[in-house]
């Protein structure tokens, strides 16, 4: 199937590793010229240097803690493509590494991934929309963890379900401009980094990083954990002109966790 991604122009904030990587990758391949964000352009670059495909792909750096950052970074790619027509809101410090039950969550957690992640995603919004009413088109995919739709970490299920919440109210306001918004909601996902993400949690629950992982895949239907490359052919489609039906929606990509029967 041809999605109609050549020659589009895409932002993946937190592209330099895990999911958002992937869906880089995704893009290149469908020819999309994408812009690889990242708050470390090292990073930015060393994940482009992977990257191939009739797509080019171009490492940007962007801080989205900082709206002056976000703002410099659209511009420079809307310099080096002549506009944006895709926006994946990736970017977010993924959770696990500290403790988020409310005996131990910090009001600084809490506060500082609220900002990268909600106040970041906005941001991303505000400065691609323009052009992109303009134009008559444009694709906002927005990654919001599964802890939004379960209790347990407080600050990522916070964070998740305000992009939740977003998602719906920018589909409306602009959904006659031509422009779709909807989020995915991943669960533990396969990546690069999983497994070094993942430690810092079995050792708090007890257990080794084998049977933490165990018990997670345990928990979906398939009897697995998803990988970012399945999250990314999905997320490709949904930025595509092929998914103009759907909008304001949130679709899961879990495996199929909420009907897990062990575990």
């Amino acid at each position: 199937m041809d999605l109609g991604l050549a020659d589009k122009r895409a932002i993946v904030t937190g592209g330099s590793a895990g999911i958002g990587k992937a869906i880089a990758r995704a893009l290149v391949a469908e020819g999309v010229h994408c812009a690889v964000s990242s708050r470390s352009l090292d990073r930015a670059r060393a994940a482009t240097a992977e990257l191939s495909g009739p797509g080019r792909a171009l490492p940007v750096r962007a801080e989205l803690r900082d709206a002056d950052s976000v703002e410099a970074m659209v511009e420079q790619v809307t310099e080096e493509f002549g506009g944006v027509d895709i926006l994946v809101n990736n970017g977010a410090v993924v959770s696990g590494n500290q403790a988020e039950d409310f005996d131990h969550v910090s009001d600084e957690l809490i506060l500082t991934s609220f900002e990268e992640k909600f106040l970041g995603t906005m941001r991303c919004c505000r400065a691609v929309v323009p052009g992109m009413r303009a134009r008559g088109f444009g694709r906002i995919i927005n990654i919001a963890g599964h802890k939004a739709r379960e209790g347990g970490a407080i600050s990522a299920g916070a964070r998740n379900a305000a992009i939740v919440h977003l998602t719906r109210s920018l589909a409306l306001e602009l959904g006659r401009d031509g422009i779709t918004v909807n989020a995915v909601h991943p669960f533990t996902t396969v990546t690069e980094t999983l497994e070094s993400r993942m430690a810092e949690v079995a050792k708090r629950r007890g257990v080794t990083l084998d049977e933490h992982l165990a018990h997670v895949a345990g928990r979906t239907s398939l009897g697995r954990l998803v990988t970012a490359e399945e999250i990314a052919a999905f997320v490709a489609f949904l930025a595509s002109p092929l998914s103009v039906a759907m909008t304001g929606e949130v679709v899961a990509l879990t495996g199929g966790v909420d009907r897990a029967v062990h575990g």
